[in-house]
């Protein structure tokens, strides 16, 4: 038998079929809990989720009674998604994360049962927050599963150990992973800051055109500027290096990277030091420019811990590979 499991996000959505433990086929939709929060209304959220169920099948020539169980993690839990569940507390290991799923009939448009895989936050269920205590939440949803996806392609001996897990993105996330479990994470703005302040604010004309290639010397540059001046002057001397025409765009945009992701870096510095046992690595999730920028900005620090990118195999995600390790111990346990 077949599965299906969507990988929802903001704005997209990745449908998966699987057939045992492997990838048959996927594909992509623009749609997300962004749909939902614009009209008001997560219909047309499932109405397009069920869109893409239906592509999918008929694409691999199956229908619906072919497919044994229909998985979904990401925002697909948020207010804005197909239904709100709430986060599981750490610590959360990969046999905790298959026993809390949510199992939801949905009768708009599936008119059967989805197994919503639940985030995760760092605060116990009677945790009331307030104004004085809002500085210890933290919280994830889609992130936990591509958590365990990553952990299932590292040796076993580094399982084992204490790990640090950077997930950039729109929000970036850090993972503390002890033996397997995760047990404790630090959740940022990240792209999201980089996207306004390089579209909505008076730098967004200094960083268009020239190419992309990462300046290390600008990154850490910047850095430094956030660490001595914090981050509005910072920004402002980026804003000065055009007027003043002091560095190429490729430069000021390395330069800002700094600003912002050095931000989450020094969270992370914080964490280390305050909450966090002895880390034997750091593992950046994807590559790319933001991922060269977090090694950049990890490796100047004054530890000796050594920041390793990784990547998913092939046109794999690691959301998919945590969900494969979801449908193993669904195996084990039956």
């Amino acid at each position: 038998m077949y599965n299906v499991y969507f990988d929802s996000g903001t704005s997209n959505t990745r449908a998966y079929l699987t057939k045992g433990y492997a990838v048959i086929d996927f594909i992509k939709k623009n749609i997300g809990s962004k749909d939902s929060s614009i009209t008001g209304s997560n219909l047309v959220l499932i109405k397009g989720l069920k869109e893409l169920y239906d592509e999918l099948l008929g694409k691999n020539g199956l229908k619906d009674v072919d497919i044994k169980e229909i998985y979904a993690s990401g925002l697909i839990t948020s207010p804005f998604g197909i239904k709100e569940v709430p986060h599981i507390t750490t610590p959360v290991s990969l046999e905790k994360l298959y026993r809390k799923i949510y199992l939801h009939y949905e009768k708009a448009y599936f008119n059967r049962n989805i197994h919503l895989i639940r985030g995760v936050k760092t605060i116990a269920e009677d945790f009331k927050a307030d104004k004085y205590n809002i500085h210890m939440v933290n919280n994830m949803r889609g992130e936990e599963i591509e958590i365990f996806g990553i952990l299932s392609g590292i040796s076993h001996e580094l399982r084992q150990s204490n790990i640090a897990i950077f997930l950039p993105g729109s929000h970036t996330h850090i993972a503390f992973i002890q033996k397997g479990v995760l047990c404790d994470m630090v959740s940022n703005f990240s792209g999201e800051l980089y996207h306004a302040v390089s579209t909505a604010t008076i730098l967004s004309g200094s960083l268009k055109g020239d190419n992309d290639k990462l300046d290390e010397e600008m990154v850490l540059r910047g850095f430094n500027h956030l660490k001595e001046y914090g981050l509005n002057r910072a920004l402002y001397i980026a804003h000065a290096t055009k007027i003043f025409d002091a560095c190429r765009t490729a430069e000021r945009k390395s330069y800002i990277e700094g600003v912002i992701n050095g931000g989450v870096v020094l969270a992370f510095d914080y964490a280390l030091k305050n909450n966090w046992p002895e880390l034997d690595k750091v593992l950046i999730a994807g590559g790319g420019i933001v991922g060269r920028v977090y090694q950049t900005i990890l490796n100047q620090l004054d530890k000796d811990i050594e920041a390793v990118m990784i990547s998913p195999p092939g046109s794999q995600s690691f959301a998919v590979k945590g969900f494969m390790e979801i449908l193993k111990i669904h195996g084990n346990l039956k």
